[in-house]
Order: C-alpha cells, then structure tokens, then sequence
C-alpha cells in the first residue's frame, strides 16, 4: 500500500511557476519529480487563483481574494462592536460602584483633626 505524499505550498508554486515561466512543460515537471499530470494541473488553477501564497493571476482569483477580504473585515466589524460593548459596560459598572473620595483641599478644618 502506498502512501499519500504531502507538498508545501512553496514546492507546489515553485512548480508551477517553473511551468508558466516556460522553464520546462508540465510533461517534464511530471517525469522529474514524479508526479501525475492530474495533480500539477490542479497547483496550476490554485496558483491561478491565488492559493499557493502568491497573489491571483486571473480575475476569479481577484473576486475570490475581495470576497474573502469583505468576509474578514465583517468579522473584525463585529468584534470590534461586541468590545466597544463590553468597554462600555465595564465602564458604567466601574463608575457605579467607585466611592466618591473627597478631594483633600475640600476637607474644612475641623475635620482634618487641625
């Protein structure tokens, strides 16, 4: 039984770009690290889409790296609220339950033992 090999996304983009810069075919890619012809073109869409840690080449990469880019800012956007939220309530406890220390210089003499 065989096992599953596993690639880095560094070794798949190094692949890939060694194909698109016309440094070799993917036939060549295929026979010099023994990898199936299936498998190359796969990394190749990925790479096209952005997902090998290298920026998008087509514009479905672009629309899906602006779709996962909305996607993170609302998530930041709801954080952020629940904080403020949370800010703002720890804020009005506090006030609450903070005595109210006369200030040194509004004490009258006679209660300063003078």
């Amino acid at each position: 039984m065989s096992t599953k090999r596993t690639f880095t996304n560094e070794f798949k983009r190094q692949v890939v770009e060694e194909i698109l810069s016309g440094g070799t075919t993917t036939a060549a890619a295929c026979r010099k690290y023994a990898i199936a012809y299936p498998v190359i073109a796969r990394w190749k869409k990925a790479y096209s889409l952005g997902r090998l840690d290298n920026e998008p080449t087509t514009d479905a990469g672009y629309q899906e790296k602006i779709a996962q880019l909305e996607r993170k800012v609302g998530q930041l956007t709801m954080e952020n609220d629940v904080l403020k939220k949370v800010l703002k309530q720890t804020q009005s406890q506090r006030a609450r339950s903070t005595p109210i220390i006369p200030s040194p210089c509004r004490i009258g003499k006679h209660q300063a033992g003078v």
